[in-house]
């Protein structure tokens, strides 16, 4: 019998965040999609659509892995109050697909994290 764990992070290690207003977001989200075509999708929780950029995998990067903690470069985010299956960028006719994360507890947090970040959440 194979034994199976599941050990999720203990820590998200955050370097750098950058807050926009939700229409900035969607454009940068938006650049380079082609006419009628699909862009990467963004995350959704608790009030906020963010996407996150992880660390390259370097030795020292792995050896926090192996201790349950993440590193993330940058996680950029906008508040949007609603969610969302899909964002229209009507005029290219694109889409950008997102993602329900709320039943996940580690981007629940985060996004979280992330509101308590603004001076008035």
């Amino acid at each position: 019998m194979v034994k199976v764990t599941i050990r999720p992070w203990e820590e998200v290690i955050i370097h750098e965040t950058i807050y926009y207003d939700l229409q900035d977001l969607i454009k940068l989200a938006s650049m380079g999609i082609q006419p009628g075509g699909l862009a990467a999708p963004l995350h959704w929780a608790g009030g906020v659509l963010f996407r996150f950029s992880a660390m390259p995998p370097t030795d020292d990067v792995i050896k926090e892995q192996l201790v349950s903690k993440v590193h993330w470069s940058a996680v950029e985010w906008a508040l949007m109050p609603e969610y969302k299956k899909v964002i229209m960028i009507t005029d290219i006719n694109a889409k950008i697909p997102v993602i329900d994360a709320t039943s996940n507890t580690i981007l629940s947090e985060v996004a979280k994290s992330l509101r308590g970040t603004l001076p008035n959440p």
